[in-house]
């Protein structure tokens, strides 16, 4: 009678692909655990621990089971034991969006859509949330051994030796489910996320913008933008663990005629700018996924390169934004390590509209932006509270009423706001994107020249009609969304 060794038979990553686990791709992410001789041994139980962080962190759940029944395991005289621990649901447990600019430790918490205008030295931000210590990008540690009793009336006992362990990160974001996956079983996630690993110039924002053509012969991945509207991007930035070598943003207008008007210019992913470098030591879970401020208003705010404002480029029809790992005057000369992402100048509603401008959290867990500049119409939805009193008043010398007095009140009146929305006509692409908005679980109106504050909204369609321009030649949507706050009633 022994034990045998125990082992990993299938992980969520194979770490030589330099990709983060991602928890909302697969059905199923996690470990299957496998231990090659149990022959002899009574009540036995696999276990997994989850930690955060490393073997002393804290830990957040302790599994336990039997083996799952694969008969081979149970055939002969040699009898072994497996069994799948999903970490799924409990890892997105510990993982954060990234809701304000993590520059600032104190209220009011400002929007982290306006990063480099809350602090204008700092246009990078890091994830998570810094009031709680939390991240959008988590380590997890994982380590197995057993329970068992070497005798049918003895008591199960935990057993440490032996034991295997692992260390990966995770992030919440997600591909199609029949993306492919990895075509070693061993490994259940494959290579599909190396495209956003910000190492080479075809490499990703961790944004859902599709390629497709825009205004001035254009073709790439397109955002229009009012010149004081404000937009973020995310990246991947951890050399060792994803290869990511993202030292700069390059940021390059041009104007109508498709001509560089000034020199490209580049603002550091550095400490003092709110980021971090790729390859700094000191990097943490809150530094491997950051935010840059890149809309025209975050540009035209930031301090750390004045000469990247929108205002010192006159003429601007359109922008790009790189990343790079060099510096460069001439923009195709540096070294890439993202596509560009092209940023056109768009013009208020020609009707006097308002101009909504959503953000929303995206199927990689950052952030995009649409504006919707056709008419909207907002409508308060009133609930009220009513209850009946007998008229008249009873504690005085002698019964009276007056006619003031009611007999039907009102303890409490709520209010929601509640607004639907119209786009111009929008290409597939922007389309894409609004199917996106549609399953999102964070979305927020953003302050422009026509919204006050940044606030919460909930999108309240339960589903959108896919349009192409195949099927119906001009594209446009209705977007019904509802504040998440309700408006004061002084009641």
């Amino acid at each position: 009678m022994g034990i045998g060794s125990i082992s990993f038979e299938q992980e969520p990553t194979n770490t030589v692909d330099k990709v983060p686990v991602i928890t909302n791709w697969n059905p199923m992410i996690g470990y299957m655990l496998f231990q090659d001789d149990i022959s002899g041994l009574f009540y036995f139980r696999l276990i997994l621990e989850v930690r955060l962080d490393d073997a002393s962190g804290t830990l957040i759940a302790k599994i336990k089971q039997r083996r799952n029944g694969y008969s081979p395991d149970n055939n002969g005289a040699t009898q072994r034991a497996r069994a799948f621990f999903d970490l799924r649901e409990i890892i997105n447990s510990q993982l954060v969006d990234t809701v304000f600019d993590q520059n600032q430790t104190g209220i009011p918490f400002q929007t982290i859509h306006k990063i480099g205008v809350n602090v204008p030295a700092e246009p990078f931000s890091f994830n998570g949330d810094n009031r709680t210590d939390e991240t959008q990008a988590q380590t997890i540690y994982v380590k197995a051994y057993q329970q068992y009793s070497s005798s049918v009336t003895a008591i199960p006992s935990e057993e440490t030796t032996p034991t295997v362990n692992d260390t990966l990160i995770y992030i919440p974001a997600s591909l199609p489910l029949l993306t492919a996956r990895d075509t070693d079983s061993d490994y259940i996630q494959g290579t599909a996320f190396q495209a956003y690993q910000a190492s080479n110039a075809a490499d990703l924002f961790l944004s859902d913008v599709k390629d497709g053509t825009g205004d001035y012969n254009i073709s790439g991945r397109i955002n229009y933008i009012q010149d004081t509207d404000y937009h973020t991007i995310a990246f991947l930035n951890d050399y060792t663990n994803f290869t990511s070598d993202l030292d700069y943003i390059q940021i390059a207008y041009y104007n109508s005629s498709n001509v560089l008007i000034n020199d490209a210019e580049y603002i550091a992913n550095i400490t003092a700018n709110g980021g971090i470098p790729p390859n700094d030591g000191s990097l943490t879970d809150a530094g491997r996924l950051l935010y840059f401020g890149c809309g025209a208003g975050n540009l035209e705010a930031q301090s750390d390169n004045t000469d990247a404002r929108p205002s010192n480029n006159s003429g601007w029809a359109y922008y790009t934004i790189r990343g790079t790992s060099t510096t460069n005057v001439d923009p195709t000369a540096a070294t890439f390590e993202t596509a560009p992402y092209y940023f056109i100048k768009q013009d208020g509603s020609c009707k006097g509209f308002k101009v909504r401008r959503l953000a929303w959290r995206n199927s990689l867990g950052c952030y995009d932006y649409f504006n919707f500049k056709m008419k909207s119409t907002q409508t308060i939805e009133v609930t009220r509270n009513n209850y009946n009193t007998i008229m008249g008043r009873f504690n005085a010398s002698k019964w009276y009423y007056n006619n003031t007095m009611r007999g039907k009140r009102t303890r409490e009146v709520t209010a929601v706001l509640k607004e639907t929305l119209n786009t111009d006509w929008i290409t597939e692409e922007q389309a894409y994107l609004l199917e996106k908005l549609i399953m999102s679980t964070d979305v927020y109106v953003v302050e422009n020249a026509d919204t006050e504050f940044t606030q919460g909204v909930i999108v309240t369609d339960s589903s959108i009609v896919k349009k192409t321009v195949a099927n119906d030649k001009m594209i446009q949507y209705t977007i019904q969304i509802e504040y998440a706050n309700n408006v004061n009633t002084n009641s």
